[in-house]
Formats: structure tokens, C-alpha cells, sequence
């Protein structure tokens, strides 16, 4: 009985070595497959623009050294290479860099205008779409040119593509500012007239002044996001000025601050706080649709008494004014869009789901002229 107890013993002791010896040679198998830092460049942005009939890419690397914090104060470079298409881009940018980029980190996209007016446009956005490496939410940012706004001295955060990614993607998403992702942008894409919209970065310059009196102020830029450029499945289609772009922010449930301009009863501006804004889209008929939008709003003035009670509401008046404010935003995003016969606001998807394909089949381009758009602003003071 003890010889067989310690055989026993010997055999368990025996499978527990077998199976650490497995576990060591599988993980050891692993280190040596799995490429380390040192030999990836990290991409945090990358930015697409033509150069005469190629594309030209330029990825804002951060250096291993620095650590990689989004934090501030990060080393970093540009790598520029150009190819004749998106593979052979990436390919040579591997060779500039001397390591292969890796763009798992990657958060930001910026295309330039001259790359969104070319015909190999859509073959950039499809193989974005399908590398393993970029992220579904991968944000997609438009500007003059790409490598600007990359290059940009960002005073808060030294690194453009974190500092862009924060202002999209922060606690507040203000009128004006339609982040959109690779997700986004395919969902749109497939939609009846395949638009979609991206923000529209433009590099400013300004003084900054770091900490320390002794120290003399310097130059920086600051990335402003105010405006939209409007896409088609072909590429670059128009821009929407400020008010255009707040109204698509308000039908696109993209909002969580910021603040309605409106004429007070003094007949001087005032502005409420947008603390909530949803919006609905109702198909009446196919030559009709309705935009429902709910707002929950704050008076952003001291409060006022009446009889000795304390009053924070607003007028009738002021109360429309702020309705006929935010019904004129929409109003001009969509006659723009109309204009330029563009569906942003993807009506037609609304009306096809409704009426199927026989509404289909009897449309062309110039739907959206057959379409009369109302907008029904609800607004609850808070």
C-alpha cells in the first residue's frame, strides 16, 4: 500500500512538471512571436494627402522614451512617406521609420482636402476599414492639409492627435463639433446617398505663455472644430458654415453642452445652457418628415425675485425666440445639404423604410427637392 501511495505521489508530481514545462515552452513561444515596442513605431495620428498623383502619409509617432503618456510633455515625430497606393504608403513608411508602424494606437485620422476631391478617395476609406489595425472608433477629422494639423503646437498637450481626440471625444460635446468614426462613416456610407459629415480642423495661431514669470511668451496654435465638412461616397462635397454645423449637431443627438444664442426681452443677447438635446426623425409621407427635437435648458443668468419670490423662468417670448434659434440652425444645415443635393440628414433612408422599394425605384438625385422638412422644437427649463 505505501509503494503504491508513493507511485501515486511520484505520477502527480510528475504531470504538475509536465504541465509548468508546457506552460514556460508556450509563453516563451509567444514572447519571441510577439513583436516588442522597440520594433513597432507606435502611430498616434495619421494624416492622408496627395502629392501630385500619389498618396502621401504622415504619422505623428510618439517615442518609446517618452512613455507614451497622453498627459503632456511627450516627444514625438512626423514620418512622411508617399506611395501609389495605401499599401505601398504604408509599406514605405515602415521603411522611414525603420520599424513596421503600428497603428493600433492610432486615433485620429486627418484628410486633407486635395486627398477628398480624389478619385482613389474611397479605396483609402475601404482599406482603413479593412486593417486589422485601425480601430472602429477611429475618429476621422478633415482640414486644408493633413500634416498642419498634426504639426500643430498644441499649447495644452505638445501631442495634436490626443489633444484633437480629448476635444471630440471629452465630457462635452458642444454645438458645431459632429465627431464621426470609421463606424460612423461606413453606417453612413451604405445609407441612401451614402453622406456623411466629418469635423473640419483649422489651425490657429496664438501666444502661449507656460508657467513661470521669467519665461517669455511663445508662438502655439490652437485647433479650432466649429465648422463641418459635408461627404458623399465620392468624396469631398461642401462645408457647412457655423450655424450649418450646430444644426447638424442637434438632429445627429450629438450634444451634451454648450449654449443657445438668443434676443432677450431687454433686446439684448442672451444665451441658455443646453444641458440635454434629443432628436427624432418622423416620416409623414414621402414628401414630408418632421425633426422632433427635446431640450432641457438652464437660464444662464442670476436669478431674479417678483414679489419676493425667486423667479429662473423664462419669458414666452424668450422661449420662442430660442425655438425659432435652434429650427433656424437646422433649417439652414438642410437647405444648404438640399442644395448641393446631398441627403446628411438621410431622409430618404427614413422614407425607404417606411414605403419599401416601390418608393425605391420611382426616385433619381433630385429627391430631396419633393421633401418639405418641418422642425418641432420642444424646450423644458430646468
Amino acid at each position: 500500500m505505501r509503494g503504491k501511495k508513493g507511485l501515486s505521489i511520484f505520477a502527480s508530481r510528475k504531470w504538475i512538471l509536465i504541465l509548468l514545462l508546457i506552460v514556460v515552452l508556450v509563453g516563451f513561444d509567444m514572447l519571441t512571436n510577439n513583436k516588442s515596442l522597440i520594433n513597432r513605431g507606435l502611430v498616434v495620428g495619421l494624416s492622408i494627402d496627395t502629392s501630385g498623383d500619389r498618396i502621401e502619409l504622415n504619422a505623428q509617432t510618439v517615442l518609446p522614451r517618452s512613455g507614451g503618456s497622453a498627459t503632456g510633455n511627450n516627444n514625438f515625430m512626423i514620418f512622411t512617406a508617399t506611395g501609389e497606393t495605401m499599401q505601398d504608403a504604408v509599406e514605405k513608411l515602415s521603411s522611414s521609420m525603420g520599424v513596421k508602424a503600428s497603428f493600433a494606437h492610432c486615433t485620429i485620422v486627418v484628410f486633407g482636402e486635395n486627398m477628398l476631391k480624389t478619385a482613389v478617395y474611397d479605396d483609402v476609406l475601404k482599406f482603413l476599414v479593412r486593417s486589422d489595425e485601425f480601430a472602429d472608433n477611429t475618429l476621422l477629422v478633415a482640414a486644408a492639409t493633413g500634416k498642419e494639423v498634426l504639426a500643430a503646437k498644441v499649447p495644452i498637450n505638445e501631442v495634436a492627435a490626443y489633444h484633437l481626440q480629448r476635444m471630440m471625444q471629452g465630457v462635452q460635446k458642444e454645438a458645431g463639433v459632429n465627431p464621426c468614426t470609421l463606424k460612423d462613416y461606413f453606417a453612413n456610407y451604405y445609407r441612401i446617398g451614402g453622406a456623411s459629415y466629418m469635423p473640419l480642423a483649422v489651425v490657429e495661431d496664438c501666444d502661449y505663455t507656460p508657467e513661470g514669470s521669467q519665461i517669455q511668451a511663445q508662438e502655439a496654435q490652437l485647433i479650432s472644430l466649429e465648422r463641418s465638412l459635408i461627404t458623399t461616397r465620392e468624396g469631398y462635397a461642401f462645408t457647412l458654415d457655423v450655424n450649418a454645423s450646430e444644426g447638424l449637431s442637434f438632429v445627429k443627438n450629438r450634444l451634451n453642452g454648450g449654449s443657445i444664442l438668443y434676443i432677450g426681452d431687454c433686446s439684448r443677447q442672451s444665451d441658455v445652457i443646453l444641458l440635454e438635446s434629443k432628436s427624432k426623425i418622423k416620416v409623414d409621407s414621402p414628401q414630408h418628415a418632421t425633426v422632433k427635437i427635446s431640450m432641457n435648458i438652464r437660464r444662464n443668468e442670476m436669478q431674479s425675485t417678483n414679489n419676493g419670490m425667486i423667479v429662473n423662468a423664462l419669458s414666452n417670448n424668450e422661449l420662442e425666440r430660442i425655438r425659432e434659434s435652434v429650427k433656424g440652425k437646422v433649417m439652414s444645415c438642410f437647405e444648404k445639404c438640399k442644395d448641393g443635393k446631398v441627403d446628411v440628414f438621410h431622409l430618404g433612408e427614413q422614407v425607404y423604410r417606411k414605403y419599401g422599394c416601390d418608393w425605391l425605384s420611382s426616385i433619381d438625385e433630385h429627391y430631396l427637392d419633393e421633401i418639405k422638412l418641418d422642425v418641432d422644437v420642444k424646450l423644458t427649463v430646468k
